[in-house]
Formats: structure tokens, sequence, C-alpha cells
């Protein structure tokens, strides 16, 4: 389980954590991110966006962007929390 685990860091720093997380992926094991930062969950190959503890979308990329008719992981967010709040 890793929180944030690139935030802060120099870009060669977590362009080689990312290629070590691949790694243990491909290895076969479990990796739980968490994480505010949308550039980390589109390199997740299933993402859960929550807000306020509250379950928005699960899902691949792909289907999170298909789904939200959006170009990237942070849009797709702020197109689901938009849907919610005409909602409530």
């Amino acid at each position: 389980m890793l929180d944030e685990p690139t935030v802060g860091l120099d870009p060669a720093l977590r362009r080689d954590l990312w290629a070590l997380f691949r790694r243990f992926a491909d290895a076969g094991a479990t990796l739980l991110i968490s994480s505010h930062v949308m550039d980390e969950a589109e390199r997740c190959d299933r993402i859960l966006l929550m807000r306020e503890g509250r379950l928005l979308a699960d899902g691949t990329r792909a289907e999170l962007l298909a789904r939200s008719d959006v170009k990237s992981v942070e849009d797709a967010f702020l197109r689901l929390v938009e849907q919610q709040e005409l909602a409530a």
C-alpha cells in the first residue's frame, strides 16, 4: 500500500519508481496506490475515483475516459463530480 508514492520527487526518481512498481505488478504483486495526483492514477491498471468517501467510478483508464467522454483521468474525475453535484 503506497500513499502518494512519488509526490515531491524529481522526475528521474519518479520514472524509476514507476518502472519498479510496474515490474512488481508484472510479477504478480498487487499495489494499492492512494493519491489525489491524477498523473499517478493514469499509470495504474485499475482506477477507483472517490470523493468525500463515495465511490464515483471504478475501471480501467480507457473505461473511465470512455464513460466520461474526456481525454484524461483528471477530466473524468471532474466530469463525475459535476454529474454528482447536478444529481444532488
